[in-house]
């Protein structure tokens, strides 16, 4: 060791090493304005990104992985473009952001303490909006822009038609079973009618399968005496008990799967319908989850009538439509 190399100065050591201690503090306040600054950004992008997701995500094609009952891909997919970019225009535009925040902060602060509006009252009207959007009808596009000729349709169309007028006694009763108290606007009347008769039909239908390799389609009459069977059954005694009362309907053929549709109107129509259905006919089946229908190239709106939900406009088995037959 060379004796002659200078030896540190102890009160400089002491000096550094207080500096140090005293950086220490500043680090960590350093750290926690970041991570504050991080958290707040994020926070906005979240309370933006929610509602435009709730609007989009109906529109974006379905992928799944054929993991359990299925992981929504594309949900997951559309939730991270819109949730990255409202975090890129936050950091973009951040002292807008800011300064709106601190702004709002400061008016809901003293609106509180006046006893006006509050941040209670902000919560729920913030919860309110993500329930309307989620709760707003779902405008499906047709999955099959060529639809090929709807298989047995002559045979659906005849059952449907009900030359013999065999379902008209018990379509009116069932017509008149529910909603009588309820005030039906001009063009309503119908529409109401034949969601009673949905109403009546889905309260008791028991799914039962064909005969196996074959396919067995019952006449309206018998269906009405079991309440039972499978798809295109209850699709065909849906049809001919609405057509029976002057409803329009039409039934959609999916991969495996066949439904009738309920024609409502235009989009006033579609909206008024939608709001009956969720607020006066169905509010106990229907909850907060969305109606679903589809819109022709018309822009007329059918709502469909299937007999795996207690609510019209429930969700759609297979989004795939390989054929529509008008009745």
């Amino acid at each position: 060791m060379d004796e002659r190399a200078p030896k540190p100065d102890p009160e400089q050591v002491r000096t550094n090493t207080v500096k140090e201690q005293a950086d220490i503090p500043a680090r960590v306040v350093r750290t926690g304005d970041k991570f504050a600054h991080v958290v707040i950004v994020y926070l906005v992008a979240l309370l933006l990104a929610l509602p435009l997701f709730i609007i989009l995500y109906p529109f974006v094609p379905q992928l799944s992985l054929p993991i359990g009952d299925g992981i929504r891909v594309d949900h997951v997919f559309t939730f991270a473009v819109i949730m990255i970019a409202f975090i890129v225009l936050v950091r973009r535009f951040q002292v807008v952001v800011y300064s709106v925040l601190i702004g709002g902060l400061v008016v809901l602060t003293l609106s509180s303490v006046v006893g006006k509006y509050g941040f209670g009252e902000m919560y729920r009207d913030y919860a309110e909006l993500l329930g309307t959007l989620r709760a707003s009808s779902v405008r499906t596009p047709l999955a099959a822009r060529k639809l090929a000729p709807f298989h047995d349709a002559d045979r659906l169309q005849a059952l449907v038609d009900d030359p013999k007028g065999s379902v008209r006694r018990d379509a009116v009763r069932m017509a008149t079973a529910n909603f009588a108290d309820v005030k039906a606007g001009p063009g309503e009347f119908t529409l109401i009618q034949s969601l009673s008769i949905f109403k009546e039909i889905n309260s008791k239908w028991r799914y039962v399968s064909d005969v196996k390799g074959g396919e067995y389609f019952a006449t309206p009459a018998e269906s009405i005496e079991l309440m039972a069977g499978d798809c295109d059954d209850h699709a065909i005694l849906m049809a001919a008990c609405i057509k029976a009362i002057g409803g329009e309907v039409r039934l959609v053929r999916t991969e495996g799967h066949v439904y009738p549709e309920l024609l409502v109107g235009d989009d006033a129509q579609m909206e008024r319908i939608g709001y009956l259905i969720r607020k006066v006919l169905f509010p106990s089946e229907v909850g907060d989850a969305p109606l679903y229908h589809h819109t022709d190239a018309d822009g007329r709106h059918w709502i469909n009538l299937d007999y795996t939900r207690h609510y019209p406009g429930g969700e759609l088995m297979n989004e795939r439509i390989v054929g529509i037959l008008e009745l």
